[in-house]
């Protein structure tokens, strides 16, 4: 299982592509009149901002103790809730029509990078757990 040792980057965007092909569809079927070039636009915000924040923390987490650890995880929680603020309000700012979908379309790509990434975090640290056991 060295899958998420070597490749936590590739795993995101995969999973991630994922949730946007699912968002997608269903934004097709219930919402067609959503602006398709601010969907782009989402897909490509979370794409970019995991996969640094993922490369952040798994090329850090080896070096840091566990409260460390930890608060390098918080760390990028509160630059991704601003980040995620400061993006929604430039587009009530510029576009100003349909906020309510643009919201709630985001706030679903919100929910399902964190679970992916989540998941991502259980497993690399339940595997470096175990590694230091086997060497402990």
């Amino acid at each position: 299982m060295e899958l998420f040792k070597a490749q936590p980057v590739l795993y995101i965007i995969s999973i991630g592509l994922i949730i946007s092909a699912c968002i997608g569809g269903g934004l097709y079927h219930f919402l067609p009149s959503f602006d398709w070039n601010w969907f782009t636009v989402i897909t490509i915000y979370f794409l970019i901002l995991e996969s640094f924040s993922i490369w952040w923390i798994v090329s850090n987490i080896r070096k840091k103790e566990k409260k460390q650890t930890v608060n390098l995880y918080m760390l990028t929680k509160v630059i991704k809730v601003m980040a995620s603020l400061i993006f929604i309000t430039i587009y009530a700012l510029t576009v100003k029509e349909n906020i309510k979908s643009f919201v709630g379309v985001f706030i679903m790509f919100y929910l399902l990078y964190l679970l992916a990434e989540t998941i991502l975090f259980l497993r690399i640290e339940k595997q470096i757990k175990g590694k230091n056991d086997h060497n402990g």
